[in-house]
């Protein structure tokens, strides 16, 4: 008995082969020869692997509806930027990696079906864990932490655990099929792999087109928390005969998950509005704001725009230059916006034309009842919202505008890649009035490391424009990190110029505007020949944003 004991535990076989017709090998198992004869006859060959497919094909599905949630619970503290999607993407890899290690292991030890449900009902518990330190630690924790390294630490604490033990579940499953069935080990993990890797297609599918646009970021997480350990006790009921234990877990998880749903964050007085958008987090405040209160729009980390709310006036005074296209436009009839926020613009601009029409090209649709409710946007037959990507949309339409007033964001520090391209910049061209003109807004900084974005963006709009002029919202040669404007005529107006310095005679709804030609810049065409042209083939925008965040990670770190 011990002798048989320790070669089971060593991994080593000393029994002769079974023949080879036998339906069922002799499980090599270190389970009692008796327990494990009494699982294999109450349970048909084809029932028993059934269930362990199906099992390995919802934990597939849990792994991805968790990564792609991941991503969601990160942004609002630290952006949409390729450091968070970098950190969580190589945390979860690295913790399947570990699991599938790990989980071969201990599957040739101790090929136990009580162990591998166990794993998923533990797995389960450690995403309920994961929402709890969402919701408590979190927001105490993270704008504390590095906008660079912040991500991957944070996803080291929440999604290390979970990632883990379920990775542990693909090497014990093809364990377990083996030695039931008298296939061999290629076929075992082929099966295997096929229906955790459709599992995982199931899970990113239901993730992007149904959990996350129709449910909260937090009931998701819960409820694949509370999906894993119902899994396990099910498992542990059927294959075990653990009721007990089945029903402790299913208690437990019931009463952690009530626990979890009714924690509360820490009050914010300042909190008008937080829910998930279809795309990210999004949250109103009002704020004091150069001495008035101000209510912003948050789109996960970028503060998008804001109003006064004593005379519904911008609050930011990058949103302002949209009309200077007053210096260019005699008469406005046709302006895009692409990227709502708080439709700001839009709502100026029917305050102020009334004789324009405005479409808005805004890819996330709750942004426009919101604006609606909460930042005075009125019911207008003139403006037409569009829930489209603004590439697209200019792409399909045949109007000729006056303005395109651009600004859009990814994170707060880079534009999406498709805004930014030769390619965009001749399309908006194609779609300008003879007299039109592009009003881009672009984050960044002329500081040695960061100016290259800027100085690209120029070089790639005048290879599109007839003229394009650059304003910066702050000091035209400070380094600090600031908001840039670019003004694009379309290319049939060559001929006629326009000085900034005009402005002066012109009557704007914000006079600062008069001063536009102080802000102007004007780099030298020695600079402009070492910056690159953007293409859609290739366009380091995310590079060039990363050394911003660097930059804006260094004046915080000072700032504490």
């Amino acid at each position: 008995m011990a002798r048989n004991f320790f070669v089971c535990w060593r991994g080593r076989r000393t029994a002769s082969p079974k023949p080879a017709d036998q339906t069922l090998a002799e499980p090599d198992t270190c389970l009692p020869k008796r327990q494990t004869n009494v699982i294999m006859k109450r349970m048909n060959p084809r029932t028993y692997r059934a269930g362990l497919l199906v099992s390995v094909t919802l934990t597939g599905m849990a792994v991805l509806i968790i990564e792609i949630t991941a991503t969601r619970l990160l942004t609002p503290y630290f952006g949409s930027s390729i450091y968070t999607f970098s950190s969580v993407i190589s945390t979860i890899l690295f913790a399947l990696a570990a699991g599938y290690y790990l989980g071969g292991r201990i599957a040739d030890r101790r090929p136990s079906e009580r162990l591998f449900f166990g794993l998923i009902a533990l797995a389960g518990f450690c995403v309920l864990l994961l929402q709890l330190l969402n919701a408590w630690l979190l927001p105490r924790i993270a704008y504390r932490l590095s906008l660079v390294e912040g991500p991957l630490v944070v996803s080291l604490l929440l999604f290390l655990l979970p990632a883990l033990f379920l990775g542990m579940l693909s090497p014990f499953a093809i364990k377990l099929l083996h030695r039931s069935e008298s296939t061999g080990v290629g076929t075992a993990a082929g099966l295997v792999f096929f229906w955790s890797t459709l599992g995982s297609i199931a899970g990113s599918l239901a993730a992007g087109f149904w959990l996350i646009p129709g449910f909260g970021v937090s009931g998701i997480v819960v409820s694949v928390g509370l999906g894993l350990v119902l899994l396990g006790a099910i498992g542990l009921l059927v294959f075990g005969s653990e009721r007990r234990i089945a029903g402790s877990l299913v208690l437990i998880a019931g009463l952690a998950a009530i626990g979890v749903t009714g924690f509360e964050s820490p009050r914010d007085e300042t909190l008008v509005y937080s829910a998930d958008g279809l795309y990210e987090k999004i949250v109103i405040r009002d704020i004091p704001y150069r001495g008035r209160k101000a209510r912003i729009l948050m789109q996960d980390r970028n503060i998008n725009s804001g109003m006064f709310l004593d005379d519904g006036r911008m609050a930011f005074d990058y949103t302002r230059y949209f009309e200077l296209y007053r210096l260019f436009v005699p008469r406005l009839e046709h302006a895009l916006a692409i990227g709502g926020g708080a439709y700001s613009v839009p709502r100026a601009i029917l305050r102020d034309s009334p004789a324009a029409r405005v479409d808005v090209a805004e890819i996330e649709p709750a942004l426009f009842p919101l604006a609606q409710q909460y930042f005075g946007l009125p019911e207008d037959a003139r403006l037409r919202n569009h829930v489209v990507d603004g590439r697209r949309f200019l792409q399909d339409s045949d109007q000729r505008y006056d303005l395109v007033f651009l600004d859009v964001y990814q994170s707060f520090a880079s534009v999406p890649m498709q805004f930014a391209t030769r390619e965009f910049f001749r399309l908006v061209n194609d779609r300008l009035a003879d007299d039109g003109v592009l009003i881009a807004n672009y984050f960044g900084s002329l500081a040695g490391d960061t100016r290259p974005l800027i100085l690209s963006l120029l070089k790639t709009m005048r290879g599109e424009f007839a003229r394009v002029y650059l304003l910066a919202t702050a000091d035209p040669v400070s380094e600090e990190l600031q908001n840039f404007i670019f003004i694009a005529r379309h290319s049939a107006s060559a001929g006629d110029a326009v000085d900034l310095r005009s402005a002066r005679e012109i009557d704007f709804s914000y006079p600062e505007l008069r001063r536009a030609a102080e802000f102007e810049l004007m780099p030298g065409e020695q600079e402009l020949s070492e910056a690159l042209v953007f293409s859609d083939d290739y366009a380091p925008v995310e590079l060039y944003a990363a050394r911003v965040l660097r930059r804006y990670d260094t004046l915080l770190a000072k700032k504490r």
